[in-house]
């Protein structure tokens, strides 16, 4: 189950959307959309965790949604908050 929230504040604790066991699928595609839908995070596989940013700058305090795609019928999806 991932995380529901993460705290990217630099401090070395929490800075990371963690996802246990990801590496067992590493073809998944993993997508992070604001509450408009736009994607702020994307990728296939997981070798860089989402930190928190997009596009270089620091996303605000919010609620943001999750689509993680581990095979053509796993697919997980839910809210993820970052705290600031």
């Amino acid at each position: 189950t991932p995380p529901t929230a993460f705290t990217p504040e630099g401090d070395g604790y929490n800075d990371i959307w963690y996802l246990e066991n990801i590496e067992l699928y590493p073809d998944c595609k993993v997508e992070v959309f604001n509450k408009w839908g736009k994607t702020v995070f994307k990728s296939t596989g997981y070798n860089e965790p989402w930190d928190g940013t997009f596009k270089g700058r620091k996303l605000p305090s919010a609620t943001y949604y999750y689509a993680i795609t581990l095979t053509d019928d796993a697919v997980y999806s839910g809210p993820i908050t970052i705290v600031r």
